[in-house]
This record gives structure tokens, sequence and C-alpha cells, in this order.
């Protein structure tokens, strides 16, 4: 039986949110998304994403994000990215 990849991105987004709390306000972000709608799921545990363009830096920078989704919009083909989990390098110490 093949798995959906919703179901992957549902059950890889489940297993983050055991290990990660998420703010009120990232939830809510989160929550606006429809999870038949991702297209990509990224995590990362050295470097991170920019919040401003989703890209990805190897580096450790003053705020790295770690959590990246790429989802449709409703009624539309155009992608949007929602990064999550921000960290700061002193908060790895």
């Amino acid at each position: 039986m093949k798995t959906s990849a919703n179901s992957h991105f549902s059950q890889s987004l489940n297993t983050l949110l055991k290990r990660y709390s998420l703010s009120e306000h990232e939830l809510l972000k989160l929550r606006t998304i429809d999870e038949s709608k991702i297209v990509s799921l990224a995590y990362t545990e050295t470097g991170g994403f920019d919040i401003r363009d989703g890209a990805f830096y190897s580096e450790e920078r003053e705020i790295n994000y770690k959590l990246k989704i790429d989802y449709l919009m409703n009624g539309s083909d155009r992608k949007q990215t929602l990064i999550l989990l921000p960290v700061s390098p002193e908060e790895d110490m």
C-alpha cells in the first residue's frame, strides 16, 4: 500500500509538533493551511530558512527558522511559503 504525500506531510508535521512548541501565532498560521494542499515540507537541525524568501542558509544566523512549508493557495496553483520555528544561536546552546 502506497502512502500518499499528504499523509506523509501530516505524519511529519505531527512528529515535529510533538518535539517542538509552536507559539499561538504560529499555530494559528498553521491551522489556515489545508493539509491536502501542502506540496513540500522541509525541516533542518542546522542552519535555517530565511523568513523573507524561504532561502536555506547552512550557517547560523541571528535568527534561523527550522521549518518551511510550501503549499498551494485555495482555488489557485500559486505556491505560498510558511516559515515556522524561529531559533536564535543563543537558544541552541
